[in-house]
C-alpha cells in the first residue's frame, strides 16, 4: 500500500472554508483553496486528510489566523506551488507585491519580462494554487478594480479591506 505524500487539513476563515495542502517530499504548502474557488482542483488531489501530525499545517493555520487578525503582513511557511516555468514566474513577482498595495495585469507581465502577456498573467493569476500565500487579489485591472477567477471577486475586495486598516 502506498500512501500520499500529500495530506490536507480544512480550516474556518472570514472568506470561508480554507482546504490547506502540504506535500511532504516538497517540504511545502502546495495549496490554499477557498472551498468554491473556481479553479480549485478535484479532492483527491489534495492526499490523505490530516489529523493534527503536520508541522507545515499547523504553522500555515496559525499564520492564516495572524494574518485574517492583521497581525502577520507576510507568510513564512514553505511554499512551492506546482506549475508551467511561466506561472512560476508570475508568482514569484506576484509574491513581491506588497502588503497593503495593489499591481495590475500589465505591470505583474512587464515584471515577468512579457508586456505584452498581461491575459497570460491573469489566467497564470487565476490558477494560482496558493491564494493568500501568493497574494493573487493584489492584481487588479488597469482601471483599478478586482477581477478574474481565484477566490472570487467579492472576496478579493474584502482581502484589500483588510490589509488597508492593519497597521
Amino acid at each position: 500500500m502506498t500512501t500520499s505524500p500529500r495530506r490536507f487539513r480544512v480550516v474556518d476563515s472570514p472568506i470561508g472554508p480554507l482546504t490547506l495542502t502540504w506535500d511532504d517530499e516538497r517540504g511545502a504548502v502546495v495549496g490554499v483553496h477557498v472551498h468554491d474557488q473556481h479553479e480549485r482542483g478535484p479532492d483527491p488531489a489534495f492526499g490523505v486528510p490530516d489529523e493534527g501530525a503536520c508541522a507545515g499545517l499547523d504553522a500555515l493555520a496559525v499564520e492564516l489566523d495572524e494574518y485574517f487578525a492583521g497581525e502577520r503582513q507576510r507568510f513564512s511557511v514553505p511554499v512551492d506551488p506546482p506549475g508551467t516555468a511561466f506561472s512560476r514566474a508570475v508568482w514569484a513577482a506576484l509574491a513581491e507585491v506588497p502588503y497593503g498595495s495593489v499591481t495590475t495585469y500589465g505591470a505583474l507581465a512587464a515584471a515577468v519580462g512579457k508586456p505584452r502577456a498581461a491575459q497570460a498573467v491573469g489566467t497564470a493569476n487565476a490558477r494560482n494554487p496558493v491564494s493568500l500565500l501568493v497574494p493573487c487579489h493584489r492584481v487588479v485591472t488597469a482601471a483599478g478594480h478586482p477581477s478574474g477567477g481565484g477566490p472570487g471577486i467579492a472576496r478579493k475586495r474584502l482581502l484589500l479591506a483588510l490589509e488597508r486598516r492593519s497597521p
